[in-house]
């Protein structure tokens, strides 16, 4: 199953992935389809262990069904663990290098904004915006962009490193100054950080 793909499972997958816990009415809103229709393709992908279900339960009225990706289900989306990468880093940890993995996060972030660079030289703001929006979408990011009260908000709803991130809060950090630098802006701040148990990794970018 590809999640770029536009079936309605895919679209099932995708809505609960960018919105978390959804009911079967709340999906069926989303979609217009009916809720007969999102019923049997509920089943299909619980049945194949995409999804599962967990009950909300409430001080007034019935308990609700609601639906959550499984680990299976997660999967599906971008993930690029590293496994020799990150045995690397937990050494230099452990042999007390925290400021050797700073400056090779940093040093990433620093290569990553001059390969962009030719993209992003004499763009306007706005452009520069939509060319990092297309580029987190592409390396996994989920990204969605949003202006509310002369703020810009950046929310990603897929980390592609969230294991590695967990672990090395160097990664949020150098994705921040990338986001800062690749914008030319001087205030990027995070809101909310998946690696921190989050539902997705909120930016809030101030243009200059």
């Amino acid at each position: 199953m590809l999640v770029g793909a536009k079936s309605t499972k895919d679209l099932i997958l995708r809505l609960i992935k960018t919105s978390g816990r959804l009911s079967i009415i709340e999906i069926a809103s989303e979609l217009g389809i009916t809720e007969m229709a999102v019923r049997r393709h509920i089943q299909i992908l619980e049945k194949d262990s995409y999804i599962e279900s967990v009950i909300l339960r409430q001080t007034k009225g019935r308990p609700s069904k609601l639906y959550q990706l499984t680990k299976k289900g997660e999967d599906l989306f971008p993930k690029k663990y590293k496994q020799l990468s990150v045995e690397l880093l937990k050494e230099l940890k452990s042999m007390g290098q925290e400021s050797l993995i700073t400056e090779l996060f940093t040093r990433r972030k620093n290569r990553l904004v001059q390969q962009y660079e030719i993209q992003t030289s004499e763009k306007t703001f706005e452009e520069k915006l939509e060319i990092l929006t297309e580029i987190q979408s592409m390396e996994g990011f989920m990204p969605e962009i949003r202006k509310e009260k002369g703020q810009i908000h950046l929310k990603e709803y897929n980390c592609p490193y969230i294991e590695t991130a967990a672990e090395f809060k160097q990664i949020c950090k150098s994705e921040k100054e990338f986001i800062k630098d690749f914008l030319d802006t001087q205030e990027v701040e995070i809101k909310s950080c998946m690696a921190a148990g989050d539902g997705c990794c909120h930016y809030i970018i101030n243009q200059d």
